[in-house]
């Protein structure tokens, strides 16, 4: 879960700061799954549609952005370097705010009463200035002691990372008029209440309810009840920072009086300075108290106001907020007023946990289609929220194309788009997918022209490109007029499927951008080396460009990548060019170690060139099959790059195969042997697992290894240079 944005008393509320969970559930490595059909939660693989596997907070927004005007992606922000087709919540809902400059002074104290400081201070200060009654003097006297009540970092508790926030006493208050001096009480109250000193500042802004000063009074009462709410919260975690689970063992009392003074303050106040923060603070009463019901109200009249919603961060905090406190799998149905906040509800019990002892905490009981019949009038008049929500249950979890085909007619061809009718054609794109349908490409084809809303027509490219991937018609997506422009999508079939035709067609063609062209080369060059094509990587290599990289960082697609970034990093070609390392063995350019052993296959000299090239550009091997290996990972089926690939095994290269073999070579030199066993040896180095390749060996043979070379070699660099096995 990524941090809420809070501010202080205005009803949002910081997860790590409350010990809240949210309901999208725990994540995975860092990289979506590429497909839209997922029975789980992916954190970073949310899309423009309405899923089940969506982030809720992603499902919410995207409802929020149709019915109540909310942004998905601020329109001043600059164009992104890669579009987002699958990402996570955090990315999007920063990707809605606009740019801002960091506030490191706001971050330190971010989740915390702490925060409060600087705005009270402000209001503190107007209202000393606006108070006729005050001398200069007084007013010099109570503004510089405003001024020094500044927040230090005073740590509670390491899990919760609440701050006490002490300054020092107001000096000489029997010298001010008794009008300044009941600011001064004031101002001993908001000092002992950043100081968690709770109950003393109760009592002293208690003492105000009859101030002669009105901003005195009406701040006096809403900190009566932001202090009560303060003290509750904190005798209701367990030791670890977390709000106990049960309602009972937390401070009833407490959370009761502070929800009373909120109410007297809003019966006294309702157009108060304070009176939105304290309906929004009502919500945190209901929460501690455990009124789902009446905290899934609250939700439901703020999701209904446009005029909340119209500003980005506003929205985003509230979604935030609703994604951590209201229990979305467990909520009952009948307490959720609100059609979107019920869709959410509902999508999220349509996942399906692959360990099913997870389900009570990340989804809640598995929905029903009779469940949802049952929530008709609760839609109300949302036929086509209904009808997409009845949809989603039969194909996601029934798994019944044809329901969804009847209860989702086409209406693809469309100028724009709204995010519901946007996921109502998805899905119905989606039915037509699993049904078999023959026109299901033309389909997709169809709704690009109104897919113009942010993260839309990614989503239709995923789509067109996983069909045309399952029919294997790579040359569809790679065509000069393809729609499948996006550079990721692009690069996982070139790197997981494509055979050497098309990734020497996309590495020499004109017009490719260079970053396919050089993973496409990337690619090519290194299945060639790795597999034995060593003819042919020597005439394509010729395509490395100059100015390539050697030590770039670079991640393939398939292979533990952000793939939700926005940049895209040039593959460090340069490792194949002639600049690149060759070890310390004096060997030729690789190149020229290639050609000496299409010429002579078993070169002794050949076979160590190659094995000091792989040893000293860092490439590692990894297992096939085991998911591990750059292109050899395993993909789940149905997803982008999980199809047949094209290009032909050859023979896997090993070192460690090579150095077995030579050392026990008669025709090697002492030299070379003794070169093939240092290296074997090190191929365990240092953490005892093999990243040379070919059949494992016990530490004992690794023993036997360097034992003979120390023996039968001492005089040998390759010797003297190992001081270890491993």
């Amino acid at each position: 879960m990524a941090g809420v944005r809070l501010k202080a008393g205005l009803g949002a509320f910081a997860a790590a700061a409350l010990g809240a969970i949210g309901w999208a559930c725990a994540g995975g490595p860092d990289a979506p799954t590429w497909t839209l059909v997922k029975p789980e939660f992916d954190e970073y693989g949310s899309a423009a549609v309405l899923l089940p596997s969506n982030d809720t907070r992603v499902n919410l927004l995207l409802l929020l952005a149709d019915r109540r005007g909310a942004i998905v992606r601020d329109p001043n922000a600059k164009a992104e370097g890669v579009p987002l087709a699958l990402f996570p919540w955090s990315v999007m809902s920063e990707k809605a705010l606009p740019p801002v400059e960091p506030d490191y002074a706001y971050d330190r104290y971010y989740g915390t009463r702490c925060q409060s400081n600087q705005a009270g201070a402000a209001a503190f200060i107007a209202a000393v200035l606006a108070n006729a009654h005050l001398d200069e003097r007084d007013r010099a006297k109570l503004i510089a002691a405003r001024q020094n009540l500044s927040p230090e970092a005073k740590e509670v508790h390491q899990y919760i990372g609440d701050l006490n926030c002490g300054a020092a006493p107001l000096s000489n208050v029997e010298a001010l008029s008794p009008p300044a001096r009941e600011f001064a009480v004031y101002l001993s109250g908001a000092r002992d209440f950043y100081a968690g000193e709770f109950v003393r500042s109760e009592s002293e802004f208690r003492e105000l309810a009859k101030a002669s000063d009105p901003w005195l009074r009406e701040t006096a009462s809403y900190m009566v009840a932001r202090t009560l709410l303060t003290r509750a919260l904190e005798k209701s975690m367990t030791q670890w920072g977390s709000l106990e689970k049960d309602p009972a063992k937390r401070d009833a009392a407490t959370v009761s009086a502070a929800g009373t003074a909120f109410q007297s303050y809003l019966k006294d106040y309702p157009d108060g300075f304070y009176s939105a923060s304290a309906r929004g603070l009502m919500r945190r009463v209901y929460w501690l108290t455990g009124n789902d019901t009446a905290l899934a109200a609250e939700y439901a009249q703020q999701v209904d106001s446009r005029e909340n919603l119209a500003d980005a961060a506003a929205a985003i905090e509230l979604v935030d907020e609703i994604d951590n406190k209201l229990p979305l799998p467990t909520l009952q149905p009948q307490a959720v007023r609100d059609p979107i906040l019920l869709a959410v509800v509902d999508l999220n019990r349509m996942r399906h946990p692959e360990d099913e002892s997870l389900r009570e905490y990340c989804c809640g009981p598995a929905i029903t289609k009779a469940e949802i019949d049952g929530q008709r009038a609760q839609f109300g008049n949302d036929s086509e929220l209904f009808d997409y929500v009845r949809a989603a249950e039969a194909s996601f979890v029934r798994h019944q194309p044809g329901e969804v085909l009847q209860l989702l007619p086409d209406a693809a061809r469309q100028p724009r788009f709204t995010y519901l009718q946007f996921s109502r054609q998805m899905l119905r794109g989606l039915a037509l997918e699993a049904a078999g349908d023959r026109n299901a490409r033309g389909f997709w084809l169809s709704l690009f022209s109104g897919a113009v809303q942010p993260y839309q027509r990614e989503a239709v490219e995923l789509e067109l490109a996983l069909h045309d991937e399952k029919a294997g018609r790579l040359d569809l997506v790679f065509a000069p007029s393809s729609p499948v422009a996006h550079p990721i999508m692009r690069a996982i079939l070139l790197e997981e499927v494509a055979g050497p035709d098309l990734l020497r067609q996309q590495a020499s063609r004109p017009g490719v951008p260079q970053y396919e062209r050089e993973a496409a080369l990337y690619t090519l060059l290194t299945k060639e080396v790795r597999r034995g094509y060593y003819r042919s990587f020597i005439g394509d290599a010729r395509l490395v460009p100059a100015d390539a990289p050697a030590d770039a960082w670079y991640s393939p697609a398939i292979f533990y990548s952000p793939r939700w970034s926005t940049t895209l990093n040039r593959p460090p070609l340069g490792k194949y060019g002639p600049k690149a390392p060759l070890g310390d063995y004096g060997c030729p350019a690789l190149t020229a170690t290639l050609s000496q052993l299409v010429a002579k296959p078993a070169s002794i000299r050949g076979r160590l060139c190659l094995g000091e090239y792989f040893r000293a550009n860092g490439f590692t091997w990894y297992p096939e099959g085991t998911g591990t290996g750059y292109y050899d990972a395993l993909h789940k089926p149905g997803t982008l790059g999980s199809s047949r690939e094209l290009f032909p095994q050859g023979r896997p290269y090993s070192r460690l195969e090579d150095y077995k073999a030579i050392m026990s070579d008669r025709a090697a030199t002492a030299d070379e042997k003794a070169l093939a066993l240092n290296r074997a040896v090190r191929c365990y180095a240092p953490s005892h697992s093999n990243d040379c390749g070919g059949v494992e060996v016990s530490l004992a043979v690794r023993r036997g290894w360097f034992n003979r070379l120390r023996a039968q070699y001492p005089q040998s660099r390759w010797a003297k240079d190992l001081k270890y096995y491993w």
